[in-house]
């Protein structure tokens, strides 16, 4: 049986792919063929998403694992949420790829200090996603460094590029970021359909010595991992989970 929600006539003169009123739709209430072409690919990305869904749990390759981390393997840190709730809980959904924009923001979110007995002279904060359907990957969907030490929470306006953004790689904040796979500063969780929940963790890095680099408006994820070594006093995290609902 053909949906009806797939079928259309075409009129004279008109092209096969425009769906025109029947008597059947005598309000014009029908559904162009790219509607159909748009669930056909929703079925394939969650057909694609539970194929793959055992690659996930990609925890190993997170952050707080690279060597920078060798001195200090527990997190003396709180990293906080006030708007989602306790680590673990669910992604509000602007911010995520379901927010109006289709891309999302970041959530607020709050630390302390560590009681490291050092002073903090800048921090780091990234996001992470543990769970992408691809072997050994970690997909970061924002990466920020040189936050003043002064400063102890991040908001959505913080993340905003600022107007020479792409060449400087600065916030409105006054933040560094790394651009992500988009090239932007931050993006919101986009598990793919079918996938089931993604882990998105926020980790909030604490520095004894401020990161510098020689282009800093070049520096990498990899550079910023390598330059921390021997610099970090202290660490929290705090997770967000998302899972992609079926589209209306």
């Amino acid at each position: 049986m053909i949906s009806r929600t797939c079928r259309f006539r075409a009129g004279p003169g008109q092209l096969p792919n425009r769906a025109a009123p029947t008597s059947e739709t005598p309000h014009g209430d029908f559904l162009l063929p790219s509607l159909c072409a748009m669930a056909i690919l929703h079925y394939l990305e969650f057909i694609i998403g539970r194929l793959l869904y055992l690659f996930r749990g990609h925890d190993s390759g997170q952050i707080i694992n690279c060597l920078a981390f060798k001195e200090l393997p527990e997190a003396n840190m709180t990293l906080e949420s006030p708007e989602a709730g306790p680590s673990g809980s669910k992604l509000p959904l602007h911010c995520t790829c379901k927010a109006k924009d289709g891309r999302g923001c970041l959530p607020e979110l709050r630390w302390t200090a560590p009681n490291s007995g050092e002073d903090v002279e800048e921090y780091v904060l990234l996001c992470e996603d543990l769970d992408p359907p691809i072997p050994f990957t970690i997909i970061t969907h924002g990466l920020f460094w040189a936050i003043p030490a002064s400063t102890t929470k991040a908001e959505a306006a913080d993340t905003q590029p600022d107007e020479h953004a792409k060449i400087s790689r600065l916030t409105v904040a006054g933040w560094r970021f790394v651009p992500n796979l988009r090239g932007t500063p931050y993006t919101g969780a986009g598990a793919p359909l079918g996938h089931g929940k993604h882990r998105y963790v926020f980790t909030v890095i604490a520095l004894n010595e401020s990161l510098k680099f020689k282009d800093p408006e070049k520096a990498s994820k990899k550079d910023i991992k390598r330059a921390m070594t021997g610099k970090v006093i202290g660490w929290g995290q705090w997770t967000g989970v998302f899972e992609k609902p079926w589209p209306n």
